[in-house]
This record gives structure tokens, sequence and C-alpha cells, in this order.
């Protein structure tokens, strides 16, 4: 009878360190893939991706042209090399990467210099004037001009810089993603902005000869 028992027990133990593994093994599988889906994940990412958006380009409006094609390829090239020349002067008066305002831009209006959004932001730039008026009035920085902001297209484009040279300074030492910012400082509204500013920042980093005028016309 004690014999009997102890086959019992053995019986008993040999069963659930069965059980045991079989569950070790289903917890196992599932890590597994994943670190396959991160691995292949990072595999297309481009080269240096999370620098990107700090790599130093001139402000030169072919640079900033080469951008726009990229983003908006069917654009009209003459309307393309205006608005390059408009960012370009905006972005050598105030020092911010073109790689990211040609993210925003596209993001933001898709380059319609015509475009309204539903909580009142206008032009290309989509600049919400009256948010930012309070805060130019609070810095003693002259006002924005609503009514020529949607006409004068390289008067928005300066404002817009100048918007984005005041979110760098405040934010970009504790966040380096501080451009996301301008959009929304919400933390939900600024990631589903970020994803979509990195998209086209993607294609930014996937494309070759930026910095060269035969790009321009590709």
């Amino acid at each position: 009878m004690k014999n009997l028992t102890i086959k019992k027990l053995i019986k008993l133990a040999i069963l659930l360190l069965s059980i045991l593994f079989i569950q070790s093994c289903s917890s196992i599988a599932p890590k597994k893939e994943h670190k396959k889906i991160v691995k292949k994940h990072k595999t297309n990412m481009p080269p240096n991706f999370e620098n990107f958006d700090r790599k130093p380009f001139p402000n030169e409006a072919f640079v900033i042209a080469n951008m726009i094609a990229i983003v908006q390829p069917e654009m009209d090239g003459d309307d393309r090399d205006d608005i390059a020349s408009q960012m370009s002067k905006a972005l050598q008066k105030h020092k911010v990467e073109p790689q990211i305002m040609v993210a925003i831009i596209d993001t933001e209006s898709n380059f319609q210099p015509d475009k309204i959004s539903r909580t009142g932001d206008v032009s290309v730039a989509q600049i919400n004037v009256e948010m930012w008026n309070r805060e130019f009035t609070r810095m003693k920085h002259e006002m924005i001009d609503k009514e020529k902001v949607k006409i004068d297209q390289e008067y928005a484009l300066t404002k817009m810089a100048e918007i984005l040279a005041i979110i760098k300074k405040r934010y970009s030492k504790k966040d380096h993603k501080w451009y996301a910012r301008y959009h929304s400082n919400t933390k939900n509204h600024k990631k589903d902005y970020l994803n979509k500013l990195e998209i086209r920042l993607k294609m930014l980093a996937l494309a070759n000869n930026l910095n060269t005028k035969i790009a321009q016309g590709n």
C-alpha cells in the first residue's frame, strides 16, 4: 500500500512538472516573437533616424525645395520654389531645422495656403493667431496680424518660424521632440501629432542628396 501511494505521488509530480513546462514554453514563445517583430521594425528604420530631426541642414532655398519635393511630389515646381525661398528667409531669421518646418507644414496644411481649420488656425502654417497673440503680448513681442497671415504667405512663414524658435528655446533642453508642441502641449495630442510628423521625417531621412541641387528635379 505504501509503495502504491509513492507511485501515485511520483505520477502526480510528473504531471505537475509537465504542466509547468508547457506553461513556461507558451510564455516564452510570445516574447521571442515580440523580439523578432521589434528587430524587423528596427531594420526598417532609416539609419540614425532618431537624430535626423537634429541633423544640421543649410537653410538654403534649394535644400528646402528638395525636402518639399519628397513630401509633396505633385506640387507645381514654381510654387514649390516660391515657398522654399520664403521659408529660407524665415529660417535664416529664426534658427530652426528646415526638415522640422517642412514636416509640420505638410502635416498641418499639406502646403495649402488658404486652409482654415475648425479651431480657426489659418494659412499654410496653420497659426492660431488669438492664442499666440496672448503669448506674444506676455513676451512683449510684436502682435501677429491675422489678416496679413491669411494673404501674405511669407509673413505667415516668418511668424511660424518665430513661434517654433520660441518653443525650441523653451522646451528643447528637456524634450528632444519639442516641435510636436506646435500643435498641442496635451500629452495624448502631442503623441498622435508626433507620429504624423515622424512619417514625414522618415521620408526625408530616406531621401538622397537633399543638400544638392540635382535632387530638386527628382
